[in-house]
């Protein structure tokens, strides 16, 4: 994963950390596995959150801010698509 220097303020996505990154602060990043703080790049995934409102699989509408997400990468005809699925708190 590269290193950047996070432009906004965020929350961790490694499992067990959950924790503030600030603005200015060096963090990896990836598009499948979001900002991390250097220490927490080889944990697992964590909980990505959701900035958006959206539709969980299972039919639930999921408010800003609640629930997670999953990014789906597929490969069709030799391209690539990333999708984000959201995923309520039951399914998650």
């Amino acid at each position: 994963m590269p290193t950047i220097v996070a432009k906004k303020a965020g929350t961790c996505t490694a499992a067990g950390c959950g924790g503030r990154i600030l603005k200015g602060e060096y963090v990896e990043y990836s598009a499948a596995t979001g900002t991390r703080h250097l220490e927490c790049a080889s944990a697992e995934q964590g909980r990505r959150p959701n900035l958006k409102a959206g539709t969980c699989r299972c039919g639930a509408a999921v408010a800003p801010r609640e629930g997670s997400l999953l990014l789906k990468e597929t490969s069709r005809a030799g391209r690539f698509q990333k999708q984000w699925l959201v995923r309520c708190a039951r399914c998650g």
